[in-house]
């Protein structure tokens, strides 16, 4: 098999490769028990070991190194920001599946990484309306379904839910998601989570995203069409837990070095933010705290979300990979977990 992973050094992309590498022929080299080539693609230069590929598939045409029939291509690229610009998120997002087409021939399967949110607020990808979406990733993400349809028969398309680090050992390539809500709780920038106790919190670890990607790559005969969902649905932790369940870890790294522990930080629910806390920031607080806050804004949608999901591919237990998700954060992180967080309105000034 000839295999390509773009976006090899992301979070998902990175822990796809070094499974398919696992299964791979003697050399190293192949994919599944017999003989294959294994090839990433990078954007930036120093990919993720042997036999990667530098390629802005934004800004450029695909290099020669990629010529030639690939059996499967599975398109991980992309930048998950919740606060990028339209223009931002069109480029990173949709132009790149465009990007693949001279690549892509009648043989070729393609398994293209999307995300359970961007069926948006009405429940399908079919709007190109922003005002449809929870933010403009949201918004991409269906675009690029939608294009991916147009132009590749052969097409998978998986969408898993937020992916946080390994489930054993809490190993993740990128941060970003549930990561920058602690690294605002040890810097003391979060004074109050807006979100609701009893919505569901879905993370899933991503060695459960990559393996149901690496068995479609590695299925012989695997045609094209179906919508896989990867998330733990019903059994996903509600948002009180979840938060419980990272500042816990944290607390227990905090302890084991003698720092203090992290207090959490209040959770409080949407119609009193907005009718009690936003009118006086608005009027008292400073323009750098308003930033903050528009910030913290980007997750609240996702801590409001009282229907679960429902997966194709359930995970199990994904809860359990909360905590060795914030310690390797933490212990790759050591200056930011080891923070002593002052009162927020002195923490930004």
């Amino acid at each position: 098999m000839r295999v390509l992973v773009t976006g090899a050094t992301g979070l998902i992309g990175s822990e796809l490769m070094d499974r398919l590498r696992r299964r791979s022929a003697p050399s190293g080299q192949g994919v599944g028990p017999g003989a294959g080539t294994l090839v990433g693609v990078a954007r930036r230069e120093g990919g993720p070991g042997p036999g990667t590929v530098r390629w802005d598939m934004a800004t450029e045409p695909a290099p020669e190194a990629l010529r030639g029939e690939w059996d499967v291509i599975v398109h991980a690229a992309a930048d998950t920001r919740w606060t990028q610009s339209i223009p931002e998120a069109e480029r990173a997002n949709v132009a790149t599946v465009a990007a693949l087409t001279p690549l892509v021939s009648e043989r070729t399967r393609l398994v293209h990484v999307s995300t359970a949110y961007a069926l948006g607020r009405r429940g399908d990808t079919a709007s190109g309306d922003p005002a449809d979406y929870r933010n403009h990733y949201e918004w991409s993400k269906a675009a690029a379904e939608r294009l991916a349809c147009d132009l590749f028969p052969g097409l998978t398309i998986v969408r898993p839910s937020l992916v946080i680090g390994r489930r054993g050992d809490g190993t993740a390539a990128r941060f970003s998601g549930m990561y920058l809500f602690l690294r605002g709780v040890t810097a003391g920038t979060i004074p109050a989570v807006v979100g609701s106790p009893e919505a569901y919190l879905d993370v899933v670890p991503v060695d459960a995203v990559a393996g149901v990607i690496a068995d479609r790559v590695l299925e012989a005969g695997a045609g094209g069409g179906d919508v896989l969902t990867v998330a733990a649905g019903a059994a996903a932790p509600r948002v009180q837990e979840g938060l419980e369940a990272m500042v816990g870890a944290l607390n227990r790294w905090r302890e084991e070095r003698s720092l203090p522990a992290i207090e959490q930080p209040p959770l409080v629910a949407p119609e009193r933010w907005e009718r009690f806390f936003l009118p006086f920031a608005r009027t008292h607080l400073s323009p750098r705290q308003m930033r903050i806050l528009d910030l913290l804004a980007n997750f609240a949608p996702y801590l409001q979300i009282d229907e679960p999901l429902r997966p194709t591919d359930p995970v199990a237990d994904a809860a359990a990979a909360i905590a060795p998700a914030v310690r390797y954060w933490a212990d790759t992180h050591p200056r930011l977990a080891a923070l002593e967080p002052r009162p927020w309105g002195e923490a930004i000034r």
